[in-house]
């Protein structure tokens, strides 16, 4: 009785090592400066703002490439100093080809800086910085829109798997207070990454059998690519509405807001993303063993801050099936499609394929490990800690 699980235990182990042991490529440098002579400086992990900070002690010719992008600066003569009288910057990806002058070189600077700005170019310096590497909003597993698109799934389509203690007392909770923490690593272009973050929450559950739940979450997480720092704050609130069909299947349909603020001063951006979900999930339950299929569709549109004109329709589908090993611990396989138009970008699909572990402190607390493999974007791992459901009162 105790060397079976124990058996599947350490088969299940070796397929969540092997995904997450994926080798992440050697890291570029996010921001580097190119001057007249061909000399190069990383300005990685110091950001947009040190650079200007340098370039306004002393302004000169040189290219700026952040995340493989090109801007150009030039004025009017080589040691100009403090009596430069014109600036011209350029960025053919933009569309940019302004000159600004003026009596001195503070003069040309201050206008520069008041043209950085503008919504007008904020709004196409950020959608620039989101066609490739280095995507706030959407596009990777660390994107604004993919994280409550993660969120929706772990809630609707894989919601924590009942033990068979659990069953057995038949237990269920009033006012789950839940808590998620979360580590990723990933590359893109040879650009090295890591995100990590937490999310606290509660369900609210009601209904006759108390199986229906109305839940909020509030993620916060850093975004570190290529030493550059990106901030992610949200809310999320689904309602979780099940009908059953007999004792060991049961459709569960999942209806869902969010809105989450997106910040970094070293790119920059500040903008808000709204969403609006559906989610719909099949689980069929038996003695040890149980699975799910579950489909999800979201929409994202710019909302607050920034006008970037970012909008998005995300399709998604998942599968699970998982296995209850003695009486406390839960294990699944989870494998999830990601289907992504967001509107004047390529269309991204990619795959998710993921091992979670549950146990049951007491019948009380659950504590959740989980790894997932991120498939169809180039040079990904994601790596997820977790413990969800806390305490039931």
């Amino acid at each position: 009785m105790y060397n079976q699980p124990m058996k599947t235990r350490n088969i299940a182990a070796g397929v969540l090592l092997s995904l997450s042991l994926t080798s992440v490529a050697a890291a570029r440098d996010a921001i580097e400066i190119t001057e007249a002579n061909g000399a190069k400086t990383s300005f990685s992990g110091q950001g947009i703002i040190s650079f200007a900070d340098d370039y306004v002690t002393n302004p000169r010719k040189l290219t700026l490439t952040v995340f493989t992008h090109d801007f150009f600066f030039n004025v009017n003569a080589v040691g100009c100093g403090a009596a430069c009288t014109s600036l011209t910057f350029r960025s053919p990806e933009m569309g940019d080809n302004v000159t600004f002058t003026g009596a001195n070189t503070a003069d040309i600077l201050n206008q520069f800086k008041n043209y950085l700005k503008t919504s007008d170019f904020l709004k196409r310096f950020i959608r620039l910085i989101n066609t490739g590497p280095g995507q706030q909003i959407s596009g990777t597993p660390s994107g604004s829109i993919e994280g409550v698109v993660r969120a929706t799934f772990q809630n609707a389509v894989f919601p924590a798997a009942a033990t068979s203690e659990q069953r057995s007392s038949k237990t269920s909770g009033k006012n789950d207070p839940q808590f998620s923490g979360g580590f990723a690593e990933f590359s893109s272009e040879s650009f090295g990454g890591h995100s990590f973050g937490f999310s606290p929450g509660f369900g609210l559950d009601f209904g006759e059998n108390k199986d229906q739940h109305l839940k909020f979450s509030f993620p916060l997480s850093q975004i570190d690519f290529a030493g550059l720092k990106t901030y992610q704050i949200g809310i999320i609130t689904q309602y979780l509405y099940p009908v059953k069909f007999d004792d060991d299947l049961v459709l569960t349909v999942g209806p869902g807001m969010s809105f989450t603020g997106t910040f970094s001063l070293d790119l920059p951006n500040y903008s808000g993303l709204l969403g609006e979900g559906l989610s719909g999930s099949l689980n069929k339950d038996w003695d040890k063993l149980f699975a799910t299929l579950g489909t999800y569709y979201g929409r994202f549109d710019n909302k607050g801050g920034v006008d970037t004109g970012i909008s998005a329709n995300i399709y998604g589908w998942g599968l699970q099936g998982g296995y209850r090993l003695g009486s406390r611990w839960v294990t699944a396989l989870q494998l999830v499609g990601m289907h992504e138009r967001v509107a004047g970008f390529p269309i991204n699909t990619y795959h998710t394929l993921g091992n979670a572990w549950t146990y049951k402190f007491r019948n009380k607390f659950d504590l959740t490990f989980s790894v997932n493999k991120v498939f169809g974007l180039v040079h990904q791992r994601y790596i997820n800690f977790g413990m969800g459901s806390a305490w039931f009162f």
